[in-house]
């Protein structure tokens, strides 16, 4: 047991395979990988060597309060307000580290985005109430990945607001593909503009917004036949007014 702590403080990444070949290569000592496993184990739990730094992290649980449902392959949007696509990445303009928020209709490719200085829940939540304010339709359900921006507040504001809310499996950001997509879009069109100067949030969040009306109604798109999001959404919003009216 002293020579197998021995060689684990030497070999702070090594496991129980690595350490069951060295003990039979050198030194004569043949034992089995799960019985090197035991020891380590027991020589952990009595505080004389520490887990292996190389060894796999727990997963951290996903912390959702039972509002959010899991998001199943094949869910599609049938109409817009439906399975938005909610993202944030971390970016920097002008020497200021900032969280950009974003969400994408996969109807109508509407995107509305804002930015904060912080990635928590409480800002997500911010984001969603902006978000509904912003948006020309009604927002019946949301898709996001198991960040824990989008859980606790942004989650209980889901449940007050009566909104769906759907977490993608992990590790499966292509399934978030359309704000996946928005986000290289202002990356590309927005963040790596050499005419923008703000160095500030506000100041940025004004030129985001000239941006955002930009992509809205003037920047064409091909899986619209051409049309803007808005120029898409105009009859939608036009049939839904006079439906109510009737």
């Amino acid at each position: 047991m002293q020579l197998h702590r021995r060689i684990r403080k030497e070999n702070l990444t090594y496991g129980k395979a690595k350490i069951a070949v060295i003990l039979k290569r050198d030194h004569g000592i043949q034992f089995s990988e799960s019985t090197v496993g035991r020891i380590l184990k027991h020589l952990m739990n009595k505080g004389l060597i520490q887990k292996s730094i190389s060894a796999p992290h727990k997963k951290r649980k996903r912390r959702f309060k039972g509002h959010a449902q899991p998001w199943i392959y094949g869910m599609k949007a049938l109409k817009p307000g439906k399975m938005l696509q909610i993202d944030h990445m971390s970016v920097s303009k002008n020497n200021l580290p900032i969280k950009h928020f974003q969400a994408w209709d996969p109807t109508s490719k509407f995107i509305h985005a804002s930015l904060y200085s912080n990635a928590k829940s409480r800002s997500a939540k911010k984001f969603l109430l902006e978000l509904i304010q912003k948006t020309p339709f009604k927002i019946e359900s949301i898709q996001v990945d198991g960040g824990s921006e989008f859980m606790k507040d942004f989650e209980e504001a889901c449940v007050e607001l009566h909104i769906q809310l759907f977490v993608l499996p992990p590790k499966r950001p292509q399934w978030n593909g359309g704000v996946e997509r928005g986000n290289r879009i202002f990356r590309e069109e927005f963040y790596a503009r050499k005419d923008i100067f703000a160095d500030s949030l506000q100041g940025l969040r004004f030129d985001l917004s000239k941006s955002l009306h930009k992509y809205n109604n003037y920047r064409p798109h091909f899986n619209l036949k051409g049309l803007t999001p808005m120029q898409y959404l105009l009859p939608i919003l036009e049939d839904s007014l006079l439906s109510h009216m009737s």
